[in-house]
């Protein structure tokens, strides 16, 4: 009897176990390929570009970022990680069009928005603000983020 007892709280065990393995492949297979291409982009993005507070906050904006499942998520860390580039990093014009932009990217709701907003702030960081790997990889990036 005791053997029972002892097999059904490990099959009890087990099954808790898969079934919490399950829940996290969903999450990670519902994750938003854009989260993804924000990570992706952002990862070359210098430290000189960047204000001293978004060393403290990266860590955490990068994992909740690859792990957003849709696009007002991913709207929502765009802004903030446009918030902590230095305006020394953005092309001129860029003063004009961020309040609205960042407008924009508060209230985005489909896919659709959240790919021109990245497209528009990629195109507004300087060269000098990337890395030299971003140069070869961007025109691949920018086909991943138009794609449907």
């Amino acid at each position: 009897m005791k053997q029972l007892l002892r097999n059904s709280q490990t099959v009890g065990r087990l099954t808790v176990f898969v079934l919490t393995m399950i829940a996290a492949a969903t999450a990670l297979a519902a994750a938003s390929p854009l989260g993804k291409l924000l990570v992706d982009f952002e990862s070359h993005v210098k430290w000189e570009a960047v204000d001293d507070g978004w060393k403290g906050m990266r860590d955490k904006w990068t994992d909740e970022t690859a792990a957003c499942d849709n696009a007002s998520c991913v709207g929502r860390q765009l802004a903030v990680l446009e918030e902590h580039v230095k305006w020394e990093a953005v092309a001129p014009a860029w003063k004009k069009m961020r309040d609205s932009w960042v407008s924009d990217c508060k209230s985005a709701k489909t896919d659709a928005d959240v790919r021109k907003l990245m497209l528009s702030f990629e195109e507004n960081v300087g060269w000098k603000a990337v890395d030299e790997d971003w140069k070869a990889q961007r025109d691949g990036w920018i086909a991943a983020v138009k794609k449907d």
